[in-house]
């Protein structure tokens, strides 16, 4: 940012308990998420479709670095 990089200004934050609860807001049934505290890294994978605990299961394991846990 000091660099005038803006676009890294996020202005908002995601915990992991407020993603999930803004993703089945928006819809989506299914969601897989996985956080690295100590790096501040936070990903989901979410599908609009109710799927099963394998399916998701499988998806993060496509989609996520590491081991994500269903929600």
């Amino acid at each position: 940012m000091a660099q005038g990089n803006l676009f890294m200004a996020h202005r908002c934050g995601f915990t992991q308990k407020v993603l999930v609860q803004t993703l089945r807001a928006a819809g989506f049934a299914g969601v897989v998420v996985m956080n690295r505290v100590k790096s501040f890294n936070l990903w989901a994978v979410a599908c609009k479709f109710q799927r099963s605990r394998e399916e998701m299961q499988a998806l993060a394991g496509e989609h996520l670095p590491g081991q994500g846990r269903f929600l």
